[in-house]
C-alpha cells in the first residue's frame, strides 16, 4: 500500500512518505491526548478520527483488520523502546487510548464501506 513497503532500516526512516505517515500518526496521537478530557465514544466521538476512518475505504488494498495490526505493532515497538518504563500502567493507558482511536477509525470506515456498498446496488 505504501511506496516504502520494501525499504528497511535507515532507508525506511529517511523515506519521505514514511516520514509523512509517521507525522500524520503523531498528529492523531497529539489530537487525542490534547482532547482526552473531552473524548466521547460512539457516533458523537471524534469527527476527525471518524473522517480519517472513512477515508481509509478509498485506500486500495486496505483491510479494516490493518487497524488492529497497526495497534499491536505500535504497542510492541513502544514496549521494546521504553523497556522498564513501559510499566503495566503505561501499557494499559496506551492500549486504552488506542482502543478509542481505532474504535473511531473503524466506525468511520464501516459507515463509509456500507454507504459505498449501498451505492453500488
Amino acid at each position: 500500500m505504501y511506496p516504502f513497503h520494501d525499504a528497511w532500516g535507515d532507508q525506511l526512516i529517511r523515506h519521505p512518505q514514511f516520514i509523512l505517515q509517521a507525522n500524520r500518526f503523531m498528529q492523531v496521537i497529539i489530537l487525542v491526548v490534547n482532547a482526552v478530557d473531552h473524548l466521547r465514544v460512539g457516533a458523537n466521538g471524534s469527527p476527525a478520527l471518524y473522517e480519517l476512518g472513512r477515508r481509509h475505504v478509498t485506500i486500495e488494498g486496505f483491510l479494516p483488520d490493518y487497524f488492529d495490526v497497526f495497534t499491536r505493532a505500535v504497542i510492541y515497538v513502544w514496549q521494546q523502546e521504553l523497556r522498564e518504563s513501559f510499566t503495566p500502567d503505561v501499557a494499559e493507558a496506551w492500549r486504552t487510548l488506542f482502543a478509542y482511536i481505532i474504535g473511531q477509525l473503524k466506525d468511520g470506515y464501516e459507515d463509509e464501506w456500507r454507504a459505498a456498498m449501498q451505492a453500488k446496488h
